[in-house]
């Protein structure tokens, strides 16, 4: 968007500071009427741009004559279609003031390729020099025609009259001296004083004479360009052009043309030659030329056509549409793209009003009048505007939803215009709408999730708290199976509803996490204590074990960070059926955040899980297999409410495992240096005061196992926490 209006402003600046006149011409409604025109094409025709786009240089001739400052627009556009190459060329005199201008206008048809061309590029080159010079040839000829007649006469009256010839003779020679110094004069000035290159050649093409611009020209002095034949100086791609151009000349027809010129010291000069015939006693002498240098007209000329076509190629490449107006609030172009939006063909909207083609409302659908339209607004008033909720109409009478920008072009500091960038978004507010309606819908349902789970979960206290005092009553041994019974399905449902309860909150945003310090041992010591019981009725060694330089107490949250290892720690015993399940506690340094962060070891001897498999562990309800769910039970949710845990506390967790090998899921969390536990001093040295070797371990092993090779970081999958064993109260994770 940003460099297609980049692209045009360029263009802009191109046009506008070109030292060659050019305009451009439209051919709508059956008349031509000036577009755009340059200060070089102003000064060089002595209009002012006001008067050009008011129809000036054209007449129709049927309504009034045509006069020394207006050319017949029938007449172009008859020779234009006369013209094969859609190109015409045209000499015609003005009057600038009180002064004659020649100039040379060259009319080009610009458009679509394979469409009628929908307007005219002129081009304005002063041919004043070539003119005068014409004139002052024309005029030497008249002279030496008037002394031949002198001398044709002088010998009559010689032959006649002896008493004429002595009256006359001195009289009228010095006339003939006089008007042959004047003539002698006229020339001299035109070769001498001339800005561009003149020079005569004889028919073979050498140079016979030439003025200091030939030799800045081409860099040669004029005592090796006197009898120097032109060809060494023309570049090979011109040669035969020149030639063909040259021998017309010496033929009797005058030339004009473009080629380039190598310079003595070998650079390229673009210059615009005139050939001029040198004729005497009505035959061709030799050959007159008139040459300048045209490089950095060249250099605008393709300088412009290549921006013109970058930024065609640009305008016709983007999605947007994009279409400029003047201050008039015409369109002076539109891409195919904007077209298609707005469903015109370009014929229809170019050269015509903002308004009568491109309607705009508002959201309710009330159109706007002229004057309050934003665009139009924008366009009056100088500066940018942008929209993402307008509502613009098609040719066919539908409407779409649009975001657009107003970009104000300035030349010289005066407001020129605006180009407009636009874009259909029906589509893009029509999934926001269905994604927000799903967002609501999914923020209803957990919102609901956490409302039931927390409802059923009261009365199952009730029901495992009455199971607890119904087994320490006297019971039969039936009584006291069914007692067993209803307690661990009691267990079981409640562990289910505060998995769910605590998966509804994260979803819904409110799980909170504190910061707090954290005893690190007691939180390891209570989560091996839920869980010595149910390892030693598997005959598993449950352990834990801290690194040397492990600091006791950390910054966190405490029940959170017990509630991911007792998740870990529940699935390992679960799938374990010999060895040992061991947390070891280690700290490490941060590749990326170069912090120190602890790293949470969860280490089991158990069945391992598939390389293949474990991306998909910490998916939401997701089960290895559906045995498993048969035969280990369990809802899905344990690892995804780890993971997300894990995440809030600014950490994260993977698992490394292979098949039948065992397995280590493992978390990290940062430590701050900035929040170091400042607790009692009493607690500190409490700590401090327990053996060495509990602080180093709980068992005689730390458990320690062989890494496996496969590490998938952040996945999502099952998991189950276990209840404490004999608990009353029915811990969870």
């Amino acid at each position: 968007m940003d460099n297609a209006v980049e692209y045009s402003t360029m263009l802009e600046h191109a046009f506008m500071r070109s030292p060659e006149g050019i305009a451009v011409l439209s051919l709508n409604d059956g008349k031509g009427n000036w577009l755009k025109v340059n200060p070089a094409f102003c000064n060089l025709l002595g209009f002012t741009e006001a008067e050009f786009l008011a129809g000036a240089i054209f007449a129709e001739m049927e309504n009034r004559q045509t006069s020394s400052k207006e050319l017949s627009y029938r007449l172009v556009m008859d020779e234009l279609q006369n013209s094969p190459a859609g190109s015409w060329k045209k000499e015609e005199c003005f009057h600038k003031g009180d002064q004659p201008v020649w100039l040379s206008l060259t009319f080009s048809g610009f458009g679509t390729a394979g469409q009628a061309p929908s307007c005219f590029i002129v081009y304005a080159e002063d041919i004043t020099d070539r003119k005068i010079a014409d004139q002052q040839m024309a005029d030497q000829r008249d002279l030496e025609e008037q002394i031949y007649q002198s001398e044709r006469n002088y010998r009559l009256i010689s032959e006649n009259s002896l008493d004429l010839i002595s009256r006359h003779a001195v009289e009228e020679r010095k006339q003939f001296e006089f008007k042959l110094q004047e003539n002698e004069q006229r020339y001299k000035s035109l070769f001498e004083y001339n800005p561009s290159a003149v020079y005569s050649m004889n028919l073979q093409g050498d140079y016979l004479t030439a003025n200091a611009n030939l030799e800045k020209l081409t860099g040669y002095s004029l005592e090796e360009l006197i009898g120097m034949y032109f060809g060494p100086v023309v570049h090979e791609k011109d040669m035969e052009k020149t030639l063909y151009h040259f021998n017309l000349a010496a033929k009797g027809y005058p030339q004009s043309y473009d080629l380039t010129l190598i310079h003595k010291e070998g650079h390229l000069v673009e210059i615009n030659t005139t050939n001029i015939p040198i004729i005497v006693d009505d035959q061709v002498v030799g050959v007159y030329g008139i040459s300048r240098d045209i490089t950095e007209r060249i250099r605008y000329t393709e300088q412009i056509e290549k921006l013109s076509n970058e930024y065609t190629l640009i305008l016709n490449a983007v999605s947007e549409g994009i279409f400029g107006l003047d201050m008039e609030e015409k369109v002076t172009f539109i891409n195919p793209a904007g077209l298609h939006m707005l469903g015109y063909e370009h014929d229809e909207i170019m050269g015509h009003t903002y308004l009568d083609h491109i309607q705009q409302t508002a959201l309710d659908g009330i159109h706007y009048r002229p004057e309050e339209s934003p665009l139009i607004k924008a366009i009056r008033s100088g500066g940018s505007y942008q929209s993402k909720d307008a509502v613009l109409w098609r040719k066919d009478g539908t409407s779409f939803l649009a975001e657009y920008q107003v970009t104000p072009l300035f030349d010289k500091g005066e407001p020129k215009g605006v180009v407009v960038v636009f874009r259909d978004i029906t589509d893009e507010k029509e999934i926001i709408r269905a994604k927000e309606s799903a967002e609501k819908a999914d923020q209803a349902k957990s919102e609901f999730l956490a409302i039931m789970s927390h409802e059923i979960r009261t009365p199952m206290n009730g029901i495992v708290g009455m199971t607890d005092l119904l087994a320490e009553t006297e019971l039969d041994e039936e009584q006291r199976e069914y007692t067993n019974i209803i307690k661990e399905s009691s267990s079981s449902l409640l562990y289910i509803l505060n998995e769910i309860l605590d998966y509804s909150k994260i979803e819904a945003g409110k799980m909170m996490i504190v910061h707090e310090p954290v005893h690190l041992r007691e939180v390891l010591d209570s989560v091996t204590d839920l869980f010595m019981a149910k390892a030693l009725e598997k005959n598993l060694e449950l352990s834990y074990s801290m690194a040397p330089g492990v600091p006791t107490f950390i910054m966190g949250d405490a029940g959170r960070l017990r509630q991911v290892l007792v998740n870990l720690v529940s699935n390992a015993i679960k799938f374990t059926d010999r060895g040992n399940v061991c947390i070891y506690v280690e700290q490490k340094l941060s590749v990326v955040s170069k912090k120190s962060t602890l790293k949470f070891n969860v280490r089991d001897t158990g069945i391992g899980i598939p390389l293949e498999k474990q991306h998909q562990l910490f998916q939401s309800f997701y089960q290895l297999h559906s045995s498993f769910n048969r035969k280990y039970a369990g809802t899905g949710l344990g690892l995804a409410i780890c993971k997300k845990l894990v995440e809030l506390m600014g950490g994260a967790i993977a698992v490394e495992s292979s098949e039948g090998n065992g397995s280590n899921f493992y978390f990290t969390l940062q430590i701050n240096p900035e929040s170091k536990y400042e607790g009692d001093e009493e607690d500190i040295a409490q700590a401090e005061q327990k053996p060495e070797q509990e602080m180093e371990s709980r068992s005689n092993s730390e458990g320690s196992m062989d890494v496996g090779e496969n590490v998938i970081l952040l996945p999502e999958g099952p998991a189950l926490s276990a209840s404490k064993p004999n608990s009353s109260k029915g811990e969870t994770s």
